[in-house]
C-alpha cells in the first residue's frame, strides 16, 4: 500500500524537475552538478541507503549560496545569478530530510524558478510545464494535510481515487482563474521586469549592405524569419520584399533612402491583405509580399511605408512584431526623377566585364538588352551553389569568367552591373524567396535560409521590372527545387501551428487585442439584450463562472469538511435503508440507535465530540469519518 509520504516525495522530485527544465540550459556547470548530486543523494536517502543532509548543513550551504549570489550580483544580468541561487537552494532541499516543511519549500522554490525562467525564455512548452506544476503543487498541498496527522493514514486504492477527485478541483479552478486574469489584466509595451532580463539576442536580420558571399552565410541558419497569414499564392510570386540597394561602391551594394516616391499602379481586383508575424530582428526592415501599398494595422508609431515600397521600423527594436498590410499582386511602379543614381558603376572594373556590358549598348530597347544578358549568362554555363565560392579581389569577374559558381548575390550583382553598363537604371532588392505553406494555420513559414537577392530594372516605359538572374543558372531547377523541397509534414504543421498560436495569443497579446475583445463583448451585449443570453453568448463569462464555481466547490470541501462529511454520511444511510429522505428532527445519536449499526455509533461519537463542543474537526478525525463512510458504502443494503 502506498503511503501519503511516498506520494509527496515523488511529487516533490517531479515538481523540482518540471520547475528546473526551462532554466537548465542557462545554468553554470557547478549548479548543474549540485542538482545532479542532490537528486541522487535525496533518492538514496529516501530508499534508506544513505542519510539525508542534516538541517544545519543545509542552512550553511544555503548561506554560502547567498554569499556567492551577492558576489556575482550585477544589474546588467540579474536573472541568471538569481535563478542559479534558487536552483542551488532547491538542490539543498532535495538532499535534506523530506519533512512537511521541506516539501513545502521544494514546491515553492520550483514554482518561483519556473516563473523566473520566463525572464530568460518563454517558449510554448512553458505552458506545459506550468500546467503540470500547478497540478503537482495544488494536489501536493492537499496531501500535505494528511501528512500532518499522527500517525499518517494509509490509504487504499478507493481512498486515493476519492481523494484525487477532490484534489483535482483546485488546479482546474486555478487554471481557469489564471486564464481569466490573463485576459483582463492591463498590458504594457515593455514587461514590468524587463530590467532583470539579459540583453536580447535576435536570431534574424538583414544587413543594409550586400556583397558577394554575404547572403550565402544565411543559408546555414534554419531560424524562422517570419510567418505570413494569407491564402495560397503561386510559387513564382513568393518574393518577400524587405530592402532596396541602389548605391554601388566597389563590390558592395548599399541601401540609400530614395529622394523621390515611386508611383504604383493599383488595381483593386488584384490586391490582398496579409498579416505578418516576425521573429526578433537586428535590423529595421520588415518583409512584405512584393508589393505593399497600404499599412492596415499594427504598431503604427513604429512602422513606416518607405518611398521605394519597403516597410521599415523607425528604430531597431529586437522584439516580435505583428502587422497587417495590403499588397498589390503583379505590381508595377514608375520612377519619377533623376535616374543617374541607378547608373553608377565602380571605377575599377576588369576589362572583360566592362567589354561585356559595353557590347550590350548596341541593342536598341530594354527587352533586347535583357535577352542579350540572359543569353550571355546561359552561354557562360553558370551554376548556382553556396559552396566553394570565389574569394578574390574581383569576385564578380571570377564568377562570370573563371569559377562560374555563385549564390544569388553573385547572379544579381553581376546582372545588375551589366545592365548599368548597358545604360539601364538598375537596383538590387533583398528579401526572401518562397515559403512553406501550413494548411492547418493558413500561413506561410519563411526561414532565414530562404533569404534571397534579385534585380529590378527600369524598362522603356519607366516601370520597375523584377528579374531573378538566379533562374538562369544551369542547375536552377534543381537548386530552386531544393530550396522548396521541404514540404511541411502533418506533424510539423501541428507543432508549428502551436508555436504560432502561442506567439500570437500569448506573447503578442497586448492592449490592442484586449480592446478588440472588449469590442466583441460589447457587440455581444447589443445582440443579446437579456441577462441570460448575455451570459450564454460570452465565452469569457462562461470560463469565469466555471472557474469560480469549481474554486468555490473546492474551497467549501476544504474549509468546511464537517458539512461535506455529514451530507455524505446521511446520503449513505438513506441509500442503505432504501429511504427517500430522513426526518429533519433525526439526530446523529438517534440515527445510530435506530440503525443499530456500530459504524453509525462510532460516527456519531467522533462527529458529536467535536461539533457539539464547538470546535473544528482535526485531520485525524476527518480521516476516521471518511473511512467510516467508505465502510458503510461497502455494506449490503437492507
Amino acid at each position: 500500500m502506498v503511503t501519503v509520504k511516498q506520494v509527496l516525495k515523488s511529487q516533490a522530485y517531479l515538481a523540482a524537475g518540471v520547475g528546473l527544465l526551462p532554466v537548465l540550459p542557462f545554468l553554470h556547470s557547478w549548479v548543474l552538478g549540485a542538482l545532479l548530486i542532490a537528486f541522487c543523494l535525496g533518492l538514496l536517502a529516501d530508499f534508506n541507503l544513505l542519510k539525508n543532509f542534516p538541517e544545519r548543513l543545509c542552512t550553511l550551504l544555503s548561506i554560502a549560496a547567498l554569499v556567492v549570489f551577492v558576489i556575482r550580483f550585477s544589474l546588467t544580468d540579474l536573472a541568471t545569478p538569481l535563478l542559479e541561487f534558487l536552483a542551488f537552494l532547491l538542490a539543498v532541499r532535495l538532499a535534506g530530510p523530506k519533512t512537511p516543511r521541506y516539501i513545502l519549500q521544494i514546491f515553492l522554490l520550483a514554482s518561483i524558478i519556473l516563473a523566473g525562467s520566463s525572464m530568460l525564455s518563454l517558449e510554448s512548452v512553458y505552458l506545459v510545464y506550468l500546467i503540470i506544476l500547478i497540478f503537482l503543487v495544488t494536489t501536493g498541498l492537499v496531501f500535505l494535510s494528511f501528512l500532518m496527522v499522527e500517525p499518517p493514514p494509509r490509504l487504499g486504492l478507493a481512498d486515493w481515487r476519492s481523494l484525487l477527485k477532490v484534489s483535482l478541483l483546485l488546479p482546474i479552478g486555478s487554471l481557469l482563474l489564471m486564464l481569466f486574469f490573463f485576459i483582463i489584466l492591463p498590458r504594457t509595451q515593455t514587461p514590468l521586469w524587463n530590467f532583470l532580463n539579459p540583453e536580447t539576442k535576435a536570431s534574424t536580420g538583414i544587413s543594409d549592405e550586400v556583397k558577394p558571399g554575404s547572403v550565402s552565410d544565411l543559408t546555414s541558419s534554419s531560424a524562422i524569419a517570419f510567418r505570413a497569414e494569407t491564402d495560397p499564392i503561386p510559387e513564382n510570386q513568393l518574393y518577400w520584399r524587405a530592402i532596396v540597394f541602389s548605391r554601388l561602391e566597389g563590390q558592395s551594394w548599399h541601401h540609400e533612402a530614395p529622394g523621390e516616391t515611386e508611383s504604383i499602379s493599383i488595381s483593386h481586383q488584384d490586391t490582398r491583405n496579409l498579416t505578418l508575424y516576425t521573429e526578433p530582428k537586428t535590423d529595421i526592415y520588415l518583409p512584405a509580399l512584393d508589393r505593399p501599398i497600404a499599412f492596415i494595422n499594427g504598431p503604427g508609431n513604429w512602422i513606416t511605408l518607405g518611398r521605394d515600397g519597403t516597410l521599415q521600423l523607425r528604430r531597431p527594436n529586437e522584439k516580435k512584431y505583428r502587422y497587417e498590410i495590403q499588397v498589390q499582386m503583379h505590381a508595377r511602379s514608375s520612377q519619377v526623377g533623376d535616374h543617374q543614381r541607378y547608373l553608377q558603376v565602380p571605377e575599377t572594373l576588369s576589362e572583360r566585364t566592362r567589354q561585356a556590358g559595353t557590347r550590350l549598348r548596341q541593342y536598341a530597347d530594354f527587352s533586347e538588352k535583357i535577352g542579350a544578358i540572359d543569353q550571355f549568362f546561359q552561354t557562360q554555363q553558370l551554376s548556382y551553389s553556396a559552396t566553394r565560392l570565389p574569394v578574390t579581389k574581383d569576385p564578380l569577374d571570377t564568377f562570370l569568367f573563371v569559377s562560374k559558381r555563385g549564390y544569388c548575390e553573385y547572379f544579381a550583382s553581376s546582372y545588375a552591373l551589366l545592365l548599368r553598363l548597358a545604360g539601364v537604371p538598375t537596383r538590387l532588392v533583398g528579401g526572401y524567396l518562397g515559403g512553406e505553406y501550413n494548411p492547418l494555420g493558413g500561413y506561410y513559414l519563411i526561414t532565414q535560409e530562404q533569404a534571397h537577392i534579385w534585380v529590378e530594372a527600369l524598362d522603356d516605359n519607366g516601370l520597375w521590372t523584377r528579374i531573378d538572374p538566379s533562374r538562369l543558372a544551369i542547375n536552377s531547377n534543381e537548386a530552386f527545387r531544393q530550396n522548396q523541397r521541404l514540404r511541411i509534414s502533418s506533424l510539423t504543421a501541428v507543432i508549428d501551428l502551436l508555436e504560432h498560436n502561442w506567439s500570437q495569443f500569448v506573447l503578442n497579446y497586448d492592449l490592442r487585442q484586449q480592446f478588440a475583445l472588449l469590442k466583441t463583448l460589447t457587440h455581444s451585449f447589443k445582440q443579446f439584450p437579456s441577462p441570460q443570453n448575455i451570459f450564454l453568448a460570452s465565452p469569457l463569462w462562461l470560463v469565469t463562472g466555471a472557474g469560480l464555481l469549481i474554486i468555490y466547490l473546492g474551497w467549501r470541501r476544504w474549509h468546511q469538511p464537517h458539512k461535506y462529511l455529514l451530507r455524505s454520511y446521511l446520503k449513505t444511510i438513506v441509500k442503505l435503508n432504501h429511504l427517500k429522505n430522513l426526518p429533519l428532527t433525526t439526530g446523529l445519536y438517534d440515527l445510530a440507535q435506530q440503525t443499530n449499526e456500530p459504524l453509525c455509533q462510532r460516527f456519531a461519537e467522533i462527529y458529536g465530540h467535536a461539533i457539539y463542543q464547538d470546535r473544528e474537526l482535526t485531520s485525524r478525525e476527518i480521516a476516521q469519518l471518511k473511512q467510516i463512510i467508505r465502510s458503510l458504502k461497502s455494506l449490503p443494503r437492507a
